[in-house]
This record gives structure tokens, sequence and C-alpha cells, in this order.
């Protein structure tokens, strides 16, 4: 049985609760990448998302000796550790957008929709997974200006994404009560 197969055969009450559950885990998760993302500011540079976006192997390079070997220890540590962190967002997500086709009543009455926000989710995940290879490679020294490329791609392409899929969920909440979207 796939994920969505399982999914669409849950109650509205067992989505909701699995959305509460996994979105605990995605909390958690993000409460522990925020803590590194302390240590990163704290060496005097950006981020983590700065360095995703850095596109090339200059600003990825320039941003590393900003951070220095406590900095690059702990972007190293966030990297690793999300690859467990886009398990939790892209499940947290794909509930979110599962939730929002209920509340359109897609579900209810009987019309199933190709699933593009649960795919587009996917799609985020792998993107995320590899911006992680290619973020690691640079901090490595392995083909820095491809990987930065790589990284940078992979990054705008989660984030455009995660942002479609959450403002379908938004949307969903934006209608009127009684009246149906088309």
């Amino acid at each position: 049985m796939t994920l969505s197969t399982s999914v669409h055969s849950m109650t509205d009450a067992q989505v909701r609760k699995a959305t509460r559950r996994v979105g605990g885990l995605f909390f958690g998760g993000t409460l522990v990448m925020l803590s590194l993302e302390r240590k990163l500011h704290a060496t005097g540079g950006p981020g983590i998302i700065g360095f995703e976006l850095a596109g090339s192997r200059d600003r990825a390079t320039s941003i590393m000796k900003r951070w220095g070997p406590k900095g690059i220890a702990a972007a190293r540590a966030s990297l690793w550790l999300d690859f467990g962190y886009m398990a939790t967002y892209g499940v947290f997500a794909a509930l979110l957008s599962e939730r929002a086709d209920r509340r359109f009543g897609r579900r209810r009455s009987g019309v199933t929709l190709f699933p593009w926000a649960q795919i587009a989710c996917a799609v985020a995940v792998a993107a995320d997974a590899r911006e992680g290879v290619a973020l690691l490679n640079v901090l490595r020294g392995h083909d820095q200006e491809a990987q930065a490329v790589s990284a940078r791609r992979a990054a705008l392409t989660k984030f455009v994404l995660l942002l479609t899929v959450l403002l379908y969920w938004a949307s969903s909440y934006s209608r009127s009560e009684g009246r149906r979207f088309p």
C-alpha cells in the first residue's frame, strides 16, 4: 500500500491526528535546526539558507571563511540532520495538502484529482536531498563551483514547491462556509 492510498482511506479525524503528530516532529526538528542556525549567526556569517543560496564558489568560500571552523562544524551538522528533517516537513506538508483537498471537498465528493501537491512535496524533499549532498561537497572542497550552483537550483526548487503547497493549504481556509471552489 502506498502512502497516497493509505492517506486517502483515512478518515478526516485520522488525517488531523496524523498531521498533528507529524507536525510535532517537524516543530521539534525545527527547534534543533534553529539551535544550529544560532551557532552559524554567532560566527558573524549568514545562516544555512544564505549558504544554500550562495550559488558560486566565491560566495560559498566567503561564507565558510566568515563561519570559521565552529561555523563549518555547525553547518555540517545542520546539513546531516537535514536529511531526517526533510522527511518530517515533507510528510507534514503532504498531510496539510491532503487536508486542503478535503476542505475543498475533493475527497468527500468522490472526485480524486491528480495529487499534484503531494507530488510537489516529494519533489521538494528530493531537491533538498540534492542540495544537501551538493553543500556537503562544497564543505569538502569538491568541485565547489558546480556544487554551489547545483545547491542553489535545488534550494530554489524546494522553496518554490513548498511555498506553492503552503499557499494551496492556506487558500483552503479562505473559502466561505457552504461555498465550494470549482
